[in-house]
């Protein structure tokens, strides 16, 4: 089958590659991706995969609370969220077009004791095309603002979940705020956030993604904004969408 063109940016790849050995550690370049998992994206899918029936009531406290649900990790990167998702009883799968760092991430799984998580290192287009209506879940997390097309890889993202599955998406919002605090505050005066990480031309409202995702059959059932305090150096969930969202939508029958 002949490769789908895809909206993979070799800047962002050679970006990202650049420091890929140090992408475990908690201190270093992905130190709010650290913090966010846990914060954030665990909680977010706990609550919203309850809510879908994904997990049933009585095992939403438990450590397996995932086990039997298939997600698809899109931009798996060196596997900071395949991972957990794994642990707590996921079938994984992580797609990520960057060699090194999925080198990393299946270098790293081998430090738990039969953890298996498939890894592959592909564009999420080529995956889809023979993927289609695999998976319970597919996880979205801060992809859209490294992409040249998100309608492309948001439609090649959905193709891989089953009628009834969910997706859950989180990214930066495209307004004055979003540049402020994601680009300005965090990037260039602060450092938080890698140099040249971000540019505000490439965020998106959470309206336009709803928006695609419609197009592609799949409803938006939940938005929430998301902010990191510098004085807590944490993550949380607030009603304020305007620098940074997370949300969820299903794939209707």
């Amino acid at each position: 089958m002949a490769e789908v063109k895809s909206s993979v940016i070799k800047s962002e790849v050679d970006r990202y590659s650049s420091y890929a050995h140090t992408w475990w550690n908690p201190n270093g370049r992905t130190y709010l991706l650290h913090k966010m998992i846990p914060a954030i994206r665990i909680p977010f899918m706990k609550s919203g995969l309850t809510d879908a029936g994904l997990v049933k009531n009585e095992n939403k406290d438990k450590s397996n609370m995932f086990e039997g649900i298939k997600i698809l990790d899109v931009g798996s990167g060196g596997g900071l969220m395949a991972e957990p998702l794994a642990l707590m009883g996921a079938q994984v799968t992580g797609v990520d077009p960057t060699e090194n760092l999925v080198d990393v991430a299946k270098e790293h799984m081998k430090i738990h004791e039969n953890l298996k998580i498939n890894y592959i290192c592909d564009t999420i287009e080529n995956y889809s095309a023979n993927n289609k209506e695999q998976y319970d879940v597919v996880t979205f997390f801060d992809v859209a603002e490294h992409v040249a097309d998100v309608r492309q890889v948001l439609k090649a993202s959905v193709e891989n979940l089953k009628p009834g599955g969910q997706i859950f998406i989180t990214t930066w919002n495209k307004t004055f705020m979003g540049w402020l605090y994601g680009i300005v505050i965090l990037q260039w005066i602060l450092g938080i956030v890698p140099p040249g990480a971000h540019k505000i031309s490439m965020f998106i409202s959470h309206q336009q993604i709803s928006e695609y995702l419609k197009e592609f059959n799949c409803k938006t059932v939940e938005v929430r904004g998301v902010w990191y305090s510098l004085w807590k150096r944490d993550w949380s969930f607030t009603n304020y969408t305007g620098v940074w969202y997370a949300m969820r939508a299903v794939k209707e029958e």
